[in-house]
């Protein structure tokens, strides 16, 4: 049996041939150009057409049956529709805060914030779908009245797909709109923000399909009606490709963006809002934290001037650098996402000397994604427990030196499937589970360990700045 995955990004569409005999057999990748997204935002027609490209190119290069096409997209995403499902403007993806202005007069009222955490998992934060239309419906009341339908990243490519209107609880819980304890749209948050029952596609688990339209079968050389999973979420579909779905296991990512999740059998938060929880699948949930990543990386490289030098070069420059003496990174120049979730919160170096150089800055700033990861992994481990291995994926994984800086703050060992996609793969997982009628999901690869830490004092050394980076934390708290 051949499963393929189809994963739509915030920057790129990536396609995966998976074959339960041979395993991962081919990938197609194909990166959005600027006329498609600027990272904040995404064309929908631009980014359906380089799926279906992406499709289309691995579809070619076999000439094995397909059995089903398993989705997977980010979360949240907002995309207005009108009356015949066509798009009002471009999909709003996790990186637009433009509500930030609108979401902070709401950040005030203390009661609702924690009302809303404790209903749905998501903390109030411009980041979320249901602030974005709260805030659509009071400065572009026009374009907002036109909206018929609500819709999200993956749920519009599998509309097009398949042409059904429907959701997975997986992707809804990333909304803010979503009851983590009846998981069903919420009508207490519905009223607030001012959207419809009729607005929101039908909810499914993640294991629902329909069937590929004929036309688009056509178009990337298919058969029509192929079973088309109805769509998870990156950070859900990441924890099922490296066996973290039963429990004991952290999955943790760095890409562009960087999270670690932990499975858990109930809504679990902790009191102050700071980690998130939603819903994974059969009654589990994930507990987890998301930060900035890569993308700190890559304003450092654009905005200076480095991007020629390559990642490579500076990750050994930077293995070179003076630990103890380097400067410190607060990594919030997009805004922060946990555990603080202030928008309008800026980053930067702090103990920056003439002496530093761009090799001194770049380990910084991988140091400072790390440290904001670690906060959160001890808010984490407090509210749910501490795991018995973390597995690791995203970009880190093309960075032995970050892997190792990673592992080193850590303290433990750090643990690989060795695929490239984890998310792509565990999108095929839940294809292959739902075409076989099975609800519990086998890894496609056997884990082994990626990364060991150097030494303790290595440990000692990186948490010793973890602690000075935290004062600095504290102290520019509501600075800004």
């Amino acid at each position: 049996m051949n499963i393929i995955g189809l994963e739509v990004s915030t920057s790129a569409a990536k396609c995966t041939l998976y074959s339960v005999a041979a395993g991962l057999v081919d990938t197609v990748e194909i990166p959005f150009d600027a006329s498609v997204t600027d990272k904040r935002t995404q064309d929908p027609e631009g980014m359906v057409a380089v799926a279906l490209r992406a499709l289309k190119e691995l579809v070619g290069r076999t000439t094995t049956d397909i059995a089903a096409i398993g989705l997977v997209g980010t979360w949240h995403s907002l995309l207005l529709l009108d009356e015949q499902a066509r798009p009002l403007g471009p999909i709003s993806m996790w990186a637009d805060l433009s509500a930030a202005s609108t979401v902070a007069e709401l950040k005030k009222d203390g009661s609702l914030v924690r009302d809303y955490y404790q209903r749905t998992g998501c903390m109030t934060h411009a980041m979320y779908p249901s602030y974005k239309y709260y805030h659509l419906a009071r400065t572009a009341p026009e374009r907002v009245k036109r909206a018929r339908f609500l819709s999200s990243q993956v749920e519009y490519l599998y509309f097009v797909l398949t042409g059904e209107r429907a959701v997975s609880r997986c992707t809804a819980s990333g909304t803010g709109l979503f009851n983590l304890h009846s998981l069903d749209w919420d009508d207490d948050l519905l009223s607030f923000v001012g959207v419809r029952r009729q607005q929101l596609a039908e909810l499914k688990e993640v294991f629902h399909w329909g069937r590929l339209r004929a036309a688009v079968a056509q178009e990337v050389g298919l058969k029509e009606g192929t079973p088309v999973t109805v769509g998870a979420a990156d950070g859900a579909m990441n924890q099922v490709a490296v066996g973290a779905a039963q429990g004991g296991m952290m999955s943790l990512s760095v890409g562009t963006s960087a999270a670690m999740r932990l499975v858990v059998d109930i809504p679990t938060l902790p009191q102050q809002p700071s980690t998130w929880c939603y819903y994974l699948y059969g009654g589990r949930y994930l507990a987890g934290a998301a930060t900035n990543g890569a993308n700190c990386v890559d304003w450092f490289l654009d905005q200076y001037g480095f991007r020629s030098h390559g990642y490579a070069e500076l990750s050994r420059q930077a293995a070179q650098v003076d630990v103890q003496t380097a400067p410190l990174f607060l990594p919030f120049i997009y805004g922060e996402r946990c555990p603080g979730w202030d928008e309008d919160r800026p980053g930067g170096f702090v103990g920056l000397k003439a002496q530093h150089g761009p090799a001194e800055m770049y380990y910084a700033i991988l140091e400072g994604v790390l440290f904001n990861l670690y906060q959160c992994y001890g808010i984490l481990t407090e509210v749910a427990e501490t795991p018995e291995r973390i597995f690791i994926s995203g970009g880190i994984m093309h960075s032995s030196f970050w892997l190792q800086l990673a592992c080193d703050l850590l303290g433990r060992e750090l643990w690989t499937t060795g695929t490239k996609h984890d998310s792509t793969t565990g999108a095929i997982l839940v294809a292959l589970a739902s075409v076989v009628g099975e609800s519990e999901i086998t890894p496609a690869e056997k884990a082994r360990v990626a990364c060991r830490p150097s030494s303790l004092a290595r440990t000692e050394l990186l948490q010793a700045r973890f602690r000075k980076y935290l004062a600095f934390y504290h102290a520019t708290e509501g600075l800004w």
